[in-house]
């Protein structure tokens, strides 16, 4: 194998562990129902990059909302 080829090798390594990463945090997000995890899942991996980009955008948008909507009630304040 040439540099290049190590090099496109690592990258599609790269990229389906982010996928996996990303998969995985979808099926463990609790603001998900399963029919929304299976469409993620669906979008990630038969997108690839780009369908992962998006859930993942999408995944830290929902986190973040929530984190707002359950504050401590001594934040509220």
């Amino acid at each position: 194998m040439d540099r290049a080829q190590w090099i496109g090798l690592v990258v599609l390594v790269l990229l389906a562990a982010f996928q996996v990463w990303v998969t995985y945090r979808v099926w463990k997000a609790p603001f998900y129902e399963r029919s929304q995890k299976l469409a993620q899942s669906k979008l990630i991996w038969l997108l690839p990059a780009l369908g992962a980009v998006f859930a993942f955008s999408v995944l830290v948008d929902e986190e973040q909302a929530e984190r707002k909507f359950r504050k401590p009630p001594s934040e509220m304040r």
